[in-house]
């Protein structure tokens, strides 16, 4: 449960330093670009800390690339 909440605040402490830079510049897009993509870090290592069953990328890669092949 530690490493979650280090996770987290780790987290925390990136959007604290970067999303003021970014408002600060009015970069809207780039702002939701970085929000969004570190949600999806953080839940992602967050599921991996927590061993959650994470599926393997590599399939999705496979059956998107198998259909053409």
């Amino acid at each position: 449960m530690s490493a979650l909440m280090g996770v987290l605040v780790f987290s925390a402490c990136v959007a604290w330093l970067e999303l003021p830079k970014l408002k600060e510049k009015k970069q809207k897009k780039e702002m939701a670009v970085f929000v969004a993509m570190l949600l999806l870090g953080t839940g992602l290592y967050g599921a991996l800390v927590m061993n959650a069953k994470l599926p393997n990328p590599f399939l999705l890669l496979k059956a998107v690339y198998g259909m053409f092949a």
